[in-house]
C-alpha cells in the first residue's frame, strides 16, 4: 500500500500543500519541478522521438564502450590463436601454450589497471570536466593499441594491455556517469543498460574476427584483432571532440551559462533546456552547487553509505558470477572440454549472439518491469544454470560434456538478460548526483579487484595439471550467485520512474527497500503542483 506524505510533514518542511508556497517563490524552481512532472508524463516511444540530439550524444558515449568489450574478448581470444601461442608461448608435450602465470597476468593485470583508470577519471572529471578526461583516455587508448600491435614479447604485450585498460577503466566510469546524468526518465534504464549492450557488441565482432583469422599462418592472425580497436577509437574520437560537456558538472562549478549552452545541444525546445537546467539546480541543491569538490569519504557518510553499498553489491555480482572467467577463457575452456580450435571459435560467435540477445531483451523491457525484478530474476537464473553446468561437468560421458558446453554457452544469455544490463542501471541511478562518478569509481574498483583475484585463481582451478575442475567450476560460481539472489531480495530497491530528487528523498527518509516502488514523495507532489501551474490546468481536473 502506498505511503502518503501527510500535510503535517509538508508543513514541517516549510510548505503547505496545494498552495503557491509549496512551489516556492522562484519561477525557476517552479519550472524545474514542472519539467520533472513532464518527464513522468511522457511515455517510452514519445521520449525516444522527442530529442534526437540527446540520443545522439548518448550514442557517442555508448559507442566509446564498445572498445572495452572488444579488448576484453580479444585478450582472451589471442591466447587461444595458434600463431600467438607459437610466438609468445612455450612448447609442452608437442603443443604451444601460453604459461598459466601469463594467462593470469594478462587478465588480472588489466583489471588492476582499470581500477587506476576509474579512480583517476572520477577525480579529474570532478576537477576539469568529463570532456577533457574522455579525450585524454582516447589518446591513451590509441597509443596503447600501438604498443600491443608492435609487441615482440609477451611482456611488451602485457605492458600495452595495462596502459590500454587504464583508458578503458576511465571510459567505463565516465561514460556510465554521463549517460546516467542526461538520460530521460522514461527510457533511463534502457539507455544506461545499453552500456552493457555496447560491451556485448565488441566481443561479438571480436569473436567473428577470431573465427576467420585464427587459422591464418602469419602474425596477422592475432594482430588484426588488436589493430581493429583503432577503427572503433577513431570513430568515437570524432564524436568526443564535439560532444557537449556534462551539464551537471557545469552547474556544480557554477558555470550556469555554459550549462545552458550545453543543454541546448541536447534538447530541441529551448524551454525544455531551461527547465532541465532548473531541474539540475534543484537536484544538486544550493549548498552542493557552491561546493568545489567532494571526497571519497562522503560516499560512506550518512545515507550515502547505503547507496554506495548497493552500487558495490551489484557490480560485485559481475565477477562473482564468473563473468571474467567466461569472457577471458571462453575459447580455451571449450578446447579443454574437447572442442577443436576452430570449432571453439565458432561456438564463441554463438555465445556472443546470445550475449547480445540477452542484453537487447533487457534493454527493451527493463523500463517496463523495473530494475529489481530483472536483477533478482537474473541472479536466480544464473544460480540454476551454473549449478546445472557443474553437475554436467561431474559426469564423464559425451552427452554430459555436450550439456556442459551448452550450459556454459547459455551463461552469456542469462547473465546479460538479468544481471549485466541492470548492474549499470542500478549503480548509475542510486548514487546522489554530486557523488555519482566517485561512487561508480568505488564500485567498479571493488568489482575489478575481485575480478583480478579470479583472473589469477581461475586458471589454476580449471586448467589441467592444476585443479582440473573444467565445467565443475560452475559449482563455485553458482553458490556465490545464490548468495547474491538472497541479498538482492533484501537490499535492491526499485528505482524505475524515479527522478534523482525523488531518489535523494527516498534514501534520506530511509525508506525500506521493498517500499520504494509505492512510496509517494514530497518531490512528486511538488512536481505535480508545479506542472499544474505552468500548464494552467483547470482546478476541477487537478489531482
Amino acid at each position: 500500500m502506498a505511503k502518503e506524505i501527510s500535510d503535517t510533514q509538508i508543513e514541517d518542511a516549510g510548505h503547505r500543500p496545494n498552495s503557491p508556497s509549496c512551489l516556492g517563490p522562484d519561477p525557476g524552481t517552479i519550472q524545474g519541478r514542472a519539467i520533472q512532472q513532464q518527464e513522468h508524463n511522457r511515455g517510452y516511444l514519445e521520449t525516444l522521438k522527442k530529442d534526437p540530439w540527446l540520443l545522439f550524444w548518448i550514442g557517442v558515449m555508448l559507442w566509446t564502450l564498445i572498445v572495452r568489450g572488444f579488448e576484453n574478448q580479444s585478450s582472451g581470444a589471442v591466447i587461444s590463436i595458434p600463431e600467438f601461442k607459437q610466438r609468445f608461448g612455450q612448447l609442452q608435450d608437442g603443443q604451444y601454450f601460453i604459461e598459466t602465470k601469463w594467462q593470469s597476468a594478462l587478465s588480472g593485470g588489466s583489471n588492476a589497471a582499470a581500477i587506476v583508470g576509474s579512480w583517476a577519471a572520477s577525480y579529474f572529471a570532478d576537477k576539469f570536466g568529463v570532456k577533457p578526461v574522455i579525450l585524454a583516455a582516447a589518446a591513451i587508448n590509441i597509443a596503447s593499441v600501438g604498443v600491443e600491435f608492435s609487441s615482440t614479447s609477451i611482456g611488451m604485450f602485457f605492458g600495452g594491455k595495462m596502459i590500454n585498460f587504464i583508458a578503458i577503466g576511465a571510459f567505463l566510469n565516465i561514460c556510465t556517469a554521463y549517460v546516467a546524468d542526461v538520460s530521460p526518465l522514461a527510457i533511463r534504464s534502457s539507455v544506461i543498460g545499453f552500456c552493457n549492450l555496447s560491451q556485448c557488441i565488441g566481443p561479438f565482432v571480436s569473436a567473428i574476427m577470431s573465427y576467420y583469422t585464427s587459422s591464418w599462418e602469419s602474425a596477422w592472425s592475432w594482430k588484426s584483432l588488436i589493430c581493429a580497436q583503432w577503427g572503433f577509437a577513431v570513430v568515437g574520437l570524432i564524436g568526443q571532440i564535439f560532444m557537449p560537456e556534462s551539464p551537471v558538472y557545469l552547474v556544480r562549478r557554477g558555470k550556469i551559462d555554459q550549462a545552458r549552452k550545453s543543454l541546448n545541444q541536447f534538447y530541441s525546445d529551448p524551454r525544455d533546456a531551461e527547465g532541465h537546467l532548473e531541474r539540475i539546480k534543484l537536484t544538486l541543491g544550493e549548498a552542493e552547487t557552491q561546493q568545489d569538490s567532494v571526497s571519497y569519504i562522503d560516499c560512506f557518510r550518512g545515507t550515502n553509505l547505503r547507496r554506495t553499498l548497493i552500487a558495490i553489491m551489484v557490480f560485485l555480482s559481475e565477477p562473482m558470477s564468473g563473468l571474467g572467467f567466461v569472457s577471458n577463457y571462453g575459447a580455451l575452456m571449450y578446447q579443454y572440454l574437447g572442442i577443436g580450435d576452430r570449432q571453439s571459435f565458432l561456438i564463441q560467435i554463438g555465445a556472443q549472439i546470445l550475449s547480445m540477445s540477452g542484453a537487447t531483451i533487457s534493454f527493451l523491457i527493463s523500463d517496463m518491469f523495473g530494475r529489481r525484478p530483472m536483477y533478482l530474476g537474473g541472479c536466480i537464473g544464473l544460480t540454476l544454470l551454473l549449478l546445472c553446468m557443474g553437475i554436467a561437468g561431474s559426469v564423464d560421458t559425451n552427452a554430459a560434456t555436450t550439456a556442459a558446453v551448452g550450459f556454459y554457452t547459455m551463461y552469456n544469455f542469462f547473465y546479460n538478460a538479468g544481471v549485466g544490463s541492470n548492474v549499470y542501471t542500478i549503480a548509475g541511478e542510486v548514487p546522489t548526483s554530486v557523488l555519482r562518478t566517485k561512487t561508480l569509481a568505488v564500485a567498479l574498483s571493488v568489482s575489478a579487484a575481485v575480478n583480478t583475484m579470479w583472473s589469477f585463481v581461475a586458471p589454476y582451478m580449471f586448467n589441467p595439471g592444476y585443479g582440473g575442475l573444467k565445467a565443475k567450476i560452475g559449482f563455485v560460481f553458482g553458490a556465490f550467485m545464490l548468495l547474491f539472489a538472497v541479498m538482492a531480495y533484501f537490499f535492491i530497491p526499485e528505482t524505475r520512474r524515479r527522478t534523482y530528487e525523488e531518489l535523494d528523498e527516498l534514501f534520506m527518509n530511509r525508506v525500506p527497500t521493498r517500499e520504494f516502488r509505492e512510496y509517494v514523495t514530497l518531490a512528486e507532489r511538488r512536481a505535480a503542483e508545479a506542472y499544474q501551474v505552468t500548464e494552467k490546468v483547470p482546478e476541477a481536473v487537478r489531482v
